[in-house]
């Protein structure tokens, strides 16, 4: 899985989906300003990544547990393309340390937003053993929540930093 997860997020083809991404993007919004198509980048991965995290934490919270690393590989690679379509969309889309800037903040977001959610199951699961529904419908929510909050932050960070220029996780 680690293997395949790492491929994904260092292969240029990652690169060149956020690109067509970005593309489409311009094409249905052409009098956007870089900061609103941002904006409208940020809020696509983090409803992406709200999803994912949602569908998974509710079936686990109900069945009480969670495979690790079961969403870290789609969310990792979806906050990943984001950083890149940022990237692309401020001018620093080719280089070396904005595919390294995508790498580490999708795999920090999406590792922190794995763990939290672990937890969560586990919480849900001590404080309501016999309530399995509610569990799956409290794990959707705040599964859901993680994996938005993960994304808008990451997605700020990387806008910011991007928009001026400054270094982002100590890359480029």
């Amino acid at each position: 899985m680690y293997a395949a997860l790492a491929k994904a997020i260092l292969d240029g083809a990652n690169r060149e989906r956020a690109g067509r991404d970005l593309d489409r993007l311009r094409e249905r919004h052409p009098r956007a300003s870089r900061d609103e198509l941002a904006s409208r980048v940020i809020r696509r991965g983090a409803l992406q990544c709200a999803a994912a995290g949602g569908l998974l934490a509710g079936p686990a919270a109900f069945f009480g547990a969670m495979p690790f690393g079961a969403d870290l590989a789609y969310q990792a690679v979806a906050l990943n393309r984001m950083v890149l379509a940022l990237a692309r969309l401020y001018g620093a889309d080719g280089t070396t340390p904005a595919r390294l800037t995508g790498a580490v903040g999708g795999l920090a977001a999406g590792l922190s937003s794995e763990l939290f959610r672990q937890a969560l199951v586990r919480t849900l699961r001590t404080a309501l053993p016999r309530r399995p529904g509610f569990r799956a419908a409290a794990g959707a929510i705040a599964g859901g929540v993680l994996g938005y909050a993960a994304a808008i932050a990451v997605g700020r960070l990387a806008r910011n930093t991007f928009a001026e220029r400054r270094r982002l996780f100590g890359f480029g």
